[in-house]
């Protein structure tokens, strides 16, 4: 199996996103760290909210840490600067603020650990780099924050999920069977349609006949709503702008699916690939093999356990 580098290798910025928390992110993101340094990549960093410190603020547990080599470049918050222990210069100040203070961009004149502590706001993440030279850009986030992975934000993405997310295997492995079947959708392929929905603003919009476009949130409410309505679904497309909006249940889709609707998106995310840890931050976990062989079954993209490797 290909290695996750040589599948990011066409993309030039990267999202992280964990089904939860101790999904194996911060691990994930060490591994890419690693492996684009060795083929001389130059990586640029940020995140959505906190990462890279050694106590979890919320569980309070033990973390890794974030290590980069020298060259890197690094955007975070102004407060987190005295907790990087690299040789750093300043190459921008940005306007954005965060209650950690200002966004700064700077530069590793150093092997070390960092911490990130990025915008708030995902739209903000695009123009942080623009004019800085980078070969790739990555952006540590969260499934909270999935809209991180819109195309409209960076250009592939990469989920974790592990023994974190619940003490049952089969939970773990049935909730990110569905997070990859929503992130992968396909795109509606009428570009009549396509084009047209380019120029619909409002919340809920029909398409002639057999089409519902959702510009928004596609809520699960929504979605069973319609379905409670006994309206005849059969060949009904539901399209979503990008699957970062979509936040229906396994259960709703699967009454969807019977009911012969279909789930489309305007915008699709190109999810390359998932990474498990089988390790959670309390103690209990699950064979790492057995973990990886069932996730590995129950999706369509690549799966790694990058400390195996």
């Amino acid at each position: 199996m290909r290695d996750l580098t040589e599948l990011l290798a066409p993309y030039h910025s990267i999202s992280i996103i964990g089904m939860a928390k101790n999904a194996g992110k911060t691990t994930t993101l060490n591994h890419l760290i690693a492996n684009f340094h060795r083929q001389n990549t130059k990586l640029a960093l940020t995140s959505i909210g906190r990462d890279g410190e050694r106590i979890d603020i919320v569980t309070k547990t033990a973390k890794p840490e974030i290590f980069v080599f020298r060259g890197t470049l690094i955007a975070t918050a102004e407060q987190l600067l005295s907790l990087c222990d690299i040789t750093k210069e300043i190459v921008m100040l940005t306007d954005i603020n965060t209650p950690m203070g200002r966004i700064v961009i700077v530069r590793a004149l150093s092997d070390g650990f960092v911490q990130l502590g990025g915008p708030s706001i995902t739209t903000q993440i695009s123009d942080l780099f623009r004019h800085l030279p980078t070969d790739k850009i990555i952006v540590d986030g969260a499934i909270s924050r999935k809209t991180l992975a819109s195309p409209g934000v960076t250009e592939a993405t990469i989920l974790c999920t592990g023994a974190g997310l619940s003490r049952s295997l089969h939970t773990v492995i049935e909730e990110t069977r569905h997070a990859v079947q929503m992130l992968t959708l396909p795109q509606l392929e009428d570009r009549r349609i396509l084009a047209e929905l380019e120029q619909v603003t409002e919340e809920t919009h029909a398409i002639e006949r057999g089409y519902i476009y959702f510009p928004g949130a596609v809520s699960d409410t929504v979605v069973r709503n319609l379905i409670l309505t006994n309206a005849k679904l059969e060949n009904v497309c539901l399209v979503a702008e990008d699957p970062s909006k979509i936040f229906i249940k396994a259960d709703t889709y699967e009454k969807l699916l019977l009911k012969q609707g279909r789930l489309f998106v305007k915008r699709p995310i190109h999810l390359v690939g998932l990474t498990v840890n089988p390790i959670s931050p309390y103690g209990i976990g699950f064979d790492p093999h057995d973990f990886l062989e069932q996730m590995r079954k129950a999706v369509s993209i690549p799966v790694y356990d990058v400390k195996a490797i």
